[in-house]
């Protein structure tokens, strides 16, 4: 088998999970004891999407994306971790507020375009 085709092992994604936050997100940790494949599993699913040959965007960007819909999700394990690796790029308190600001403009935003239907019917009545 090749190198570059050979699975990492458990302990080889830990490394580099480490490397890359300073830490492991708890539900990893969990789920590290449970199923090890499926912590490497989920780790590799990265290649796929924010560690990506083909991501035109830099770390530091995918990131600050990463942590936004983590934030609109509600993923606390998330938001620390990448808060954490954001704060090692050398984010600055203005850049992760401005996340804060826009997910929350865009949570207000939905809540408004929910209401449409309330804001037709009061608009017939």
């Amino acid at each position: 088998m090749s190198e570059q085709n050979q699975m990492p092992t458990p302990e080889m994604v830990e490394a580099m999970m480490l490397e890359n936050f300073g830490k492991l997100p708890s539900s990893m940790e969990s789920v590290k004891k449970v199923d090890p494949s499926f912590f490497v599993e989920q780790a590799i699913s990265s290649k796929m999407s924010t560690n990506a040959e083909t991501n035109p965007l830099d770390a530091k960007t995918t990131t600050m994306i990463f942590l936004a819909a983590a934030l609109a999700l509600g993923d606390e394990d998330c938001m620390d971790v990448n808060t954490a690796a954001l704060l090692k790029m050398g984010a600055t308190k203005e850049e992760l507020l401005s996340i804060v600001r826009i997910v929350r403009h865009a949570a207000s935003s939905g809540v408004v375009g929910n209401a449409k239907t309330i804001f037709d019917q009061l608009a017939e009545s």
